[in-house]
């Protein structure tokens, strides 16, 4: 395009404007003609250049928007580095807490007396955090020490509050067992299982063990079994019918060493677990298949180590 065909490019929307008011002398043959005119006139390189900027701008765009998304990515892996450098000063300072404490802890958790027990009972001792003082005579005291002492005032919260980092090491690789030990109507099932409201050890510890997974950088496959001790034989309270059938029709389990030490039970059911829900509902599957009888204590006094 010229210089002149571009002042009449540029100076053609006021001429058109200026026509308007003749509008009533317009045919459709001038207008067809304007319009051949216009496309004769079409600009190519403003159009050219047009795009051009346009291009430039979109590719300015991309420029700044790929700087964006770098910085964004740099700062995502500096985040994981520290992450996961507090990971493992976190998990460091969780293995000194349990050296320190111990490999193997005892605790004792004194129930509330029940009005059915005599009060003379109530004076028969004294605690402090790590001992129980127990009167065997007018003038004798025998005395009982433990890693930490539950007086009958503790919650459910407290208990778990000292257990719950030997469960958290259980994610680092640690071998870990937490079990209740005591006479029938001592209170270990509300202790480790607790009530819907007041949950115990078993389902705390559960919880915690599904949080640090999903916490941590690795991934891990959780499996749930369940078992009892049972006149010397063990059982396994995940098989359909163990308890209807008999122990004589259900297959013996037996106890052996794998090659890296750790202990193993052959044929024992082992099943996957996702979420908390579904360890609930095989919990509760293999609580109701347990050896139980009725005691003076306890209507459903368990007869059997789980």
């Amino acid at each position: 395009m010229d210089g002149q065909s571009g002042k009449t490019m540029q100076s053609l929307p006021d001429t058109l404007s200026s026509l308007k008011g003749f509008n009533k002398y317009l045919t459709p043959g001038w207008i067809e003609s304007v319009s051949h005119i216009l496309k004769e006139l079409t600009p190519t390189k403003p159009h050219k250049v047009m795009e051009e900027d346009t291009q430039n701008v979109f590719e300015c765009h991309d420029t700044e928007l790929d700087i964006k998304v770098a910085k964004i990515q740099d700062e995502m892996v500096s985040l994981g580095a520290q992450l996961k450098q507090k990971t493992l000063q976190k998990r460091e300072s969780l293995n000194n807490y349990l050296d320190l404490k111990g490999s193997i802890r005892v605790f004792c958790r004194m129930r509330p007396f029940n009005h059915e027990e005599s009060y003379s009972s109530r004076t028969m001792f004294t605690l402090d955090e790590s001992n129980v003082f127990l009167k065997v005579a007018e003038t004798k005291t025998k005395q009982y020490k433990f890693d930490k002492v539950f007086d009958p005032c503790s919650t459910q919260g407290d208990v778990f509050s000292e257990v719950e980092p030997v469960i958290k090491s259980a994610i680092d690789g640690y071998n870990v067992c937490i079990f209740a030990y005591g006479q029938t109507g001592s209170g270990k099932t509300f202790t480790m299982e607790g009530k819907p409201k007041d949950l115990g050890v078993i389902p705390r510890g559960i919880q915690v063990l599904f949080d640090r997974a999903s916490e941590s950088n690795s991934r891990f496959q959780l499996t749930f079994s369940m078992l009892e001790i049972y006149m010397g034989n063990l059982r396994d309270l995940l098989v359909p019918g163990s308890k209807t059938n008999g122990l004589k029709n259900v297959p013996s389990l037996s106890i052996k060493t794998d090659p890296d030490g750790g202990i193993e039970i052959e044929n024992l059911v082992a099943v996957t677990v996702n979420n908390f829900q579904e360890v609930k509902r095989l919990y509760g599957l293999g609580t109701r298949l347990r050896s139980t009888a009725s005691t003076m204590a306890n209507s459903t006094s368990s007869r059997s180590h789980w």
